[in-house]
């Protein structure tokens, strides 16, 4: 009997000779032999997904696509400062989507930062935050207990958090509106990934 294995990588070639030398001699390996193969392999995967990443946002810039894969290297590189929904990987084409996961599988081990593998380094990561517009989420201040005091309002009112955020930044932009722009409230668009437009131009300080 003949049989024919086909591998992808170096990685998986070892593992293959490694299983097959270990069913001929019978030979076990420990658990420490099979903890570094298992995270060479983790390595190996995390390093074509990157590549995979990298080169679907330099050929497709502009893209939602890309637009995502710059969420997705933004929320790895500074998960505090720059959120990543997962259900925007449901949007992602499967290479692409697999490509993530596979390189968050080696990024929760915190072996090395995200910059650090891309190419180009944070100097091109962070032009592409720059490029699509990733914004850093507005977070809550512990120091003013406010993920107290809006928690405890959400169960007084039944209103959700995101209830009270929206009308509580309503009134905050309306008042600084009056101040800049004299009373007029904001009206247009210049296009739909575009911030709202206001008829007058706000006053100049010197």
């Amino acid at each position: 009997m003949e049989l024919t294995l086909q591998v992808i990588n170096p990685i998986q070639a070892d593992e293959l000779c490694a299983d097959w030398r270990e069913i001929v001699s019978g030979q076990k390996y420990t658990h420490a032999d099979a903890l570094e193969r298992g995270l060479e392999a983790v390595l190996e995967r995390a390093r074509v997904a990157l590549h995979v990443i990298e080169t679907a946002i330099r050929e497709n810039p502009g893209t939602g696509q890309a637009g995502r894969l710059v969420c997705f290297l933004a929320a790895i590189y500074n998960g505090h400062d720059f959120a990543f929904d997962l259900t925007e990987l449901r949007a992602l084409d499967t290479r692409l989507a697999n490509a993530c996961l596979d390189y968050l599988n080696y990024d929760r081990l915190s072996k090395r930062e995200v910059h650090r593998h891309l190419s180009g380094g944070d100097r091109e990561l962070h032009q592409w935050i720059e490029r699509y517009g990733v914004e850093p989420r507005i977070q809550l201040n512990d120091h003013d207990e406010q993920p107290v005091r809006l928690l405890a309002l959400m169960k007084r009112t039944g209103f959700y958090p995101n209830e009270l955020t929206r009308e509580a930044f309503n009134a905050l932009l309306e008042k600084y509106e009056r101040r800049e722009f004299g009373g007029v409230a904001a009206q247009t668009r210049r296009a739909s990934d575009q911030p709202l437009l206001h008829p007058m131009r706000p006053t100049r300080r010197g």
